[in-house]
């Protein structure tokens, strides 16, 4: 985990949400339990922290957190509840009635079997792959007194994979790859020029950018994905089914909404994610 500057719930544009952080942290600490903030909030804290004006705001939050088992998961529901938390009809959803915030808290650890949780509905399954590796490489961050960890933008786009290849109608995890990719490399440009100048040749052309920032993301990914011989190969399958077919599923996406140019800059996307995986 490493270290970030500290930030304001106002100035991450998430004034609301502040009581509802502070309770989960108060619990989790309580509890001995480790947390991160995931999905679209983890990715607008980077790209507000770089200056980057969002495209799509949400009310939710997502939590991964790291549990032993089903036990420690309902008691750290039930004292949010005890303190201003509501049930709802999912399991792992709670809202917190003064502000109105929706929290998804999705567990991770032990409490899985083969990336899969069940909950104690035996109606609801949880699909939690990959958040134990991304859990090794997430960012600290002070907010208001409390240190919450984010996962870095490699990781969302990690998660965000893994969802979209298990349920293909959630288009709104390919909006967000789309966005982080379109941005990775001014986020990250200083350091693309300090570490990284090896491939400055190669990808001399109009769309440096975005290659460039494709190829930098690859590789930070490769930090993530080293951590699982299973997560690398699922990865992997995800991104050579892209090349591979004429029209993948992600590509003909970004195609109808105008994301990228044309079909052979999304297809070189993708080659240079794959490289910078492999390399």
């Amino acid at each position: 985990m490493t270290d970030t500057s500290k930030k304001t719930y106002r100035e991450l544009s998430w004034p609301y949400f502040k009581e509802a952080f502070l309770i989960l942290d108060l619990v989790c600490n309580e509890l001995g339990i480790e947390y991160y903030l995931i999905g679209a909030q983890a990715r607008n804290y980077h790209l507000l922290e770089s200056g980057i004006e969002l495209s799509r705001g949400t009310m939710d939050i997502d939590f991964a957190v790291m549990l032993p088992e089903m036990e420690s998961y309902d008691k750290m529901k039930n004292l949010l509840i005890s303190k201003g938390f509501r049930k709802v009809r999912e399991p792992y959803r709670l809202i917190h009635d003064q502000s109105d915030t929706v929290i998804d808290l999705l567990p991770f650890g032990e409490i899985e079997e083969e990336g899969t949780v069940k909950f104690t509905d035996r109606i609801t399954e949880l699909s939690v792959i990959g958040m134990k590796e991304v859990n090794e490489y997430t960012i600290a961050v002070d907010l208001e007194g409390i240190t919450i960890k984010v996962s870095p933008l490699e990781g969302i786009v990690i998660l965000k994979l893994i969802a979209y290849s298990e349920k293909p109608e959630r288009r709104k995890d390919l909006d967000d790859i789309s966005e982080i990719l379109t941005n990775y490399f001014d986020i990250n440009d200083t350091r693309f020029y300090e570490e990284h100048m090896d491939v400055l040749d190669e990808l001399q052309d109009e769309d440096f950018i975005i290659l460039a920032g494709a190829r930098l993301m690859g590789r930070d990914m490769k930090k993530i994905l080293s951590v699982s011989g299973k997560l690398s190969k699922q990865i992997e399958t995800i991104i050579n089914n892209e090349l591979q077919e004429k029209t993948g599923g992600i590509t003909q996406y970004f195609l109808s909404q105008n994301y990228f140019k044309d079909y052979n800059l999304i297809k070189n996307i993708f080659l240079q994610l794959l490289k910078g995986i492999k390399e």
